[in-house]
């Protein structure tokens, strides 16, 4: 007599892209955005909790069962009209029919790696560029993040990918952390020499967006959000003879400042073609420092005209830049944005192959 039975597998819905026409199957009552990473598919998202809006997709016929309601969400009153959703908040019902922008450029599969602390060393105030050393290659996009812990610790944290991204892979990665209060990872890194400590990556996660090979491109980056812009401008730069860059880089004090000497490298090597606006909005008066003062907004004027703008940083940084922008007539589709997400958010329900 059999006590148990074992429940079958749910049978694969087929989610077909309308615009990029190609398909790929999905678990039923899965997540839309997660089993589509997890099969490669360049699919564009950043927080995967419904925050950001980047996964936004237009569903065309099919049911998905939303796990948060949608007009609480980044999407707008005539997107909602328009049939659009939130692919990390998705589950798939049935066979449905998408547009979406992906399958472009190859995609990454999500992917489990071991290594160890390589260095950390202290950039600026407060800031490691932490380097690990992987014992396979691990492969990601310029503007992409990972979620990062030691391997005998359940405490993990999100953070983008500032070192090269060979097309081939690599087995070493560096991220830029800033110590936070209360910040349980930070406070762990900044605590004690961890050279040699044995770490685990998850990644890699999110598309910062597409550039303008041709034409201005504008950044605007709050303290550590400068990793994933410094890391996409340096490939831009090296790929695309045409593409121009302007970055915004804003801290508070002269002492937050970082690798720019990394910078003024780029500029040299690749003279015309970035220019960096160095913003400190807390500097005292008496100071020395002769730059730029003032919120980074205030950079954002008519003689920055742009094709694509790319921000990374806090939300409220992030949420003004995006409106002045607008402001300027910059259409929202062209503005690509990297929101920080508190901690513990950002890889909910994360499943890598």
């Amino acid at each position: 007599m059999k006590l148990f039975h074992r429940t079958p597998a749910p049978e694969p819905c087929t989610v077909r892209v309308t615009n990029a026409d190609f398909s790929f199957d999905v678990p039923r009552r899965r997540l839309l955005l997660g089993s589509a990473l997890d099969q490669g598919v360049a699919y564009p998202h950043n927080c995967r909790v419904g925050t950001c809006g980047s996964c936004k997709t237009k569903l065309v016929s099919g049911r998905i069962r939303p796990l948060i309601d949608f007009a609480l969400s980044p999407l707008t009153a005539q997107e909602l009209k328009d049939g659009c959703i939130l692919a990390c908040q998705s589950k798939v019902l049935t066979d449905i029919e998408i547009e979406a922008p992906i399958g472009r450029g190859g995609g990454v599969a999500v992917q489990r790696v071991t290594g160890v602390v390589a260095s950390a060393e202290l950039v600026g105030h407060e800031v490691i560029d932490l380097r690990l050393r992987l014992d396979t290659l691990f492969r990601f996009q310029p503007g992409q993040w990972g979620s990062i812990g030691a391997r005998d610790s359940e405490v993990r944290h999100a953070y983008s990918f500032h070192t090269p991204a060979p097309r081939e892979g690599t087995t070493e990665v560096g991220f830029y952390i800033k110590k936070l209060p209360g910040g349980a990872f930070s406070e762990w890194l900044f605590a004690a020499d961890r050279a040699g400590v044995e770490m685990e990556l998850l990644g890699p996660f999110g598309i910062l967006g597409d550039h303008d090979e041709t034409g201005h491109n504008v950044c605007v980056a709050g303290s550590t959000g400068l990793a994933p812009i410094v890391c996409m401008v340096e490939d831009a730069l090296a790929a695309s003879e045409g593409a121009r860059f302007t970055v915004v880089f804003g801290v508070r004090r002269e002492h937050d400042l970082f690798v720019m000497d990394r910078l003024a490298a780029l500029a040299e090597r690749y003279p015309g073609r970035l220019r960096v606006i160095p913003l400190l909005s807390h500097e005292p008066p008496e100071s020395g420092w002769t730059g730029g003062r003032g919120l980074v907004t205030e950079a954002l004027g008519e003689d920055l005209a742009a094709v694509h703008a790319f921000l990374c940083g806090n939300a409220p940084m992030v949420d003004a830049c995006e409106r002045r922008l607008v402001e300027l007539g910059l259409p929202r589709e062209r503005i690509h944005a990297d929101r920080f997400v508190p901690t513990g958010a950002t890889v909910a329900n994360v499943t890598a192959a």
